[in-house]
């Protein structure tokens, strides 16, 4: 049985002329969700027919949301005790004033002209969404249905994220794969050789953190309003390098007809020690991300990825097997002792550095 593939198109809400009804409808929605994650925390409860039954009466009495809205508050509160459970935390889970409220398919609607209808505590308010040429392909792609969403406030801005779903294609079974190698000097490493260096990533972080450490030794409104422009400006940038990376290596893996084997690095931080003066390069090594965007986007592509023990996949030879400490000649350089393999330690991250604004990234 093909899993379920999701994916979730971010949009931009003109929503100027209702902002104090969704103010009002996400404060509350948040609180009644708050309430019935300590109560459900208090009292054990983590099913979701059990919950409905102790919550539903006085979250309409006591905080006056609509049926559908309560119901969605208790499914978000019931989510967020079981996850918190899972994870053997002792903190019952708290939303913040300004937390997403989650709508289904029966408290929000699309209408003609772009438009879309939404519930709140004032009944039913209809917005302009403001659409690029990505989101609305998206939106209006046949090959993908539209699920539930959550309305999300960001930089003094409503966004609506909708969900979409679809039927994963057939994963072509195939003996032939190409392994990856993850690493913070190299991203990553292929074993046809072919080598996505990190020295633009390290580079630009390296120039993030000193602006960063400026600006808060000055300390002023004006250094202060600058490093809030800049926040996530390092973040997006090793997003899109690992959003390059996975599209190549899948596009290699659909062209040659193979699978793809990714090292697990669960864990690699607890497990391994650096100097003090490479703890900030550890920490804000992305290898948990590219692996996410390369799992997704081979799903989408019908390519089965798989992971391996990480112990020794920088010595062993991709050709013939043979494994020895020799055969990494250098930390960017490998020469199998028994074959002829090589892998050269330069290769092109797969795009430039970028001196302009990003233009619209196509749909995956």
């Amino acid at each position: 049985m093909n899993k379920s593939l999701t994916r979730t198109v971010c949009i931009k809400l003109d929503a100027a002329a209702y902002d104090a009804t969704l103010t009002a409808t996400m404060r509350t929605f948040n609180a009644a969700a708050s309430w019935i994650a300590r109560v459900c925390w208090d009292e054990g409860i983590t099913n979701t027919n059990t919950a409905h039954h102790r919550v539903y009466g006085e979250t309409r009495t006591v905080f006056g949301l609509p049926a559908q809205l309560a119901v969605n508050a208790r499914a978000k509160a019931v989510e967020a005790v079981k996850s918190v459970q899972a994870k053997k935390r002792e903190t019952r889970p708290q939303f913040g004033a300004r937390g997403s409220v989650r709508y289904d398919a029966r408290c929000f609607s699309f209408k003609p002209l772009d438009h879309v209808s939404l519930l709140t505590l004032d009944g039913r308010v209809t917005c302009r969404m403001v659409l690029g040429a990505r989101q609305h392909m998206m939106l209006t792609d046949p090959t993908w249905e539209s699920g539930g969403a959550d309305l999300v406030w960001r930089n003094h801005r409503y966004y609506l994220h909708v969900t979409q779903s679809r039927e994963a294609p057939d994963v072509t079974e195939t003996p032939a794969v190409i392994g990856v190698d993850l690493g913070i000097v190299n991203v990553a490493v292929d074993s046809d050789g072919q080598v996505f260096t990190g020295e633009q990533v390290r580079a630009v972080r390296v120039r993030y953190k000193r602006q960063r450490e400026g600006l808060q030794k000055v300390g002023t409104k004006s250094a202060k309003r600058k490093a809030r422009r800049k926040s996530g400006t390092e973040s997006r940038f090793q997003a899109d390098v690992n959003h390059c990376i996975s599209k190549a290596l899948v596009a290699k893996a659909v062209a040659s007809c193979k699978a793809l084997a990714l090292e697990d690095l669960t864990g690699i931080r607890e497990r391994i020690t650096v100097r003090h003066e490479q703890r900030y390069e550890r920490h804000s090594w992305a290898f948990f991300q590219l692996r996410t965007f390369l799992q997704y986007k081979a799903d989408s592509a019908g390519v089965r990825v798989t992971l391996v023990d990480p112990h020794n996949t920088s010595r062993r030879c991709p050709e013939c097997g043979h494994c020895e400490k020799a055969n990494r000649r250098s930390q960017s350089e490998f020469l199998c002792q028994r074959g002829t393999h090589r892998v050269a330690p330069t290769a092109p991250l797969g795009r430039p550095a970028r001196t302009r604004q990003r233009t619209a990234r196509p749909a995956e």
